[in-house]
């Protein structure tokens, strides 16, 4: 199968799935992404669940109240339709019916334990619509305390712009030159990358959503914003990834600056060299520490 035809064969997974997940660089062991992500700074990162079934990934910021991405808790139906790329046919599913998730319906997974959810509150900005846009976080509160894993600590601060970052979550996974080999298996994964842009439309007056591309290790053009040297373990997320943190390292702590968005897909870049030179975005929890405040107090 060329490469044409490989890229569009996962075109309809990838439009299906709306965001990316754990892409990897190609030149770089897996392993490396999965011993980043078991280090124990990031054991407040846990996996939502609807029923049975993983949704996307949470932080936990207190003992009893969790961070996590509001398109993550809209449900939809789906109907497939189809595009024509370059003369090829691909099947996009398109979404319709939107509503919040049943609360009952929920529980999380933090390193093997099980907590129910006692309440659910979408951001009022992103809660109108019921569809993807600025202001895209929930807080959860748990029906009961976690007190065995130590909470994410927040950024206050509007300073992340040109930040190293290392964002954590769940999803699919695999190596960036290979869109046919990604896959959803099941895995934490953790990677690095560099706060390249701000953008979306704003609150309070500030950019919603802190911005990164994926740089390939040698070639230029894919490079989309900010330097075009890759991280060690560059990477991009999505998916399962959904809901998930962007952590930065400050005065010697951890601190959580992002919970994951996600992005769209650029076809003809996907087409010339795979998740290289994608984008995702994060919601830039600083703008959102008064929110919190009145709901968890």
């Amino acid at each position: 199968m060329n490469n044409k035809k490989v890229l569009l064969s996962v075109l309809s997974v990838t439009l299906f799935l709306t965001f990316f997940a754990g892409i990897i660089r190609h030149d770089v062991d897996e392993i490396k992404y999965l011993n980043l992500a078991s280090d124990k700074q990031f054991d407040c990162v846990g996996r939502v669940y609807k029923d049975t079934s993983a949704s996307g990934s949470c932080v936990l910021i207190s003992d009893r109240f969790v961070l996590s991405a509001a398109h993550v808790f809209i449900d939809s139906d789906t109907r497939p339709d189809t595009m024509e790329f370059n003369g090829q046919t691909a099947i996009a599913y398109v979404s319709y019916n939107h509503r919040v998730t049943d609360v009952t319906k929920l529980y999380l997974m933090f390193n093997g334990q099980k907590f129910k959810v006692k309440k659910l509150f979408l951001h009022p900005n992103y809660l109108n619509s019921l569809t993807k846009g600025s202001c895209d976080i929930a807080l959860l509160e748990l029906e009961q305390p976690l007190n065995n894993i130590t909470p994410a600590k927040i950024n206050k601060l509007f300073d992340e712009l040109n930040s190293n970052v290392v964002g954590v979550g769940y999803g699919a996974s695999g190596p960036a030159n290979r869109p046919d080999l990604v896959g959803l298996n099941n895995k934490k994964i953790a990677g690095e990358n560099v706060i390249d842009s701000l953008g979306g439309e704003k609150y309070l007056g500030y950019e919603t959503l802190l911005i990164c591309d994926f740089d390939h290790p040698k070639r230029k053009d894919c490079n989309k914003l900010g330097s075009t040297i890759p991280r060690p373990l560059e990477y991009i997320c999505a998916g399962g990834d959904s809901g998930g943190g962007l952590f930065r390292q400050k005065n010697n702590t951890w601190e959580l600056i992002g919970i994951c968005s996600g992005s769209g897909v650029d076809i003809n870049q996907l087409m010339k060299s795979g998740y290289y030179g994608q984008t995702m975005d994060w919601t830039r929890v600083s703008l959102f520490t008064n929110w919190l405040s009145v709901n968890t107090k």
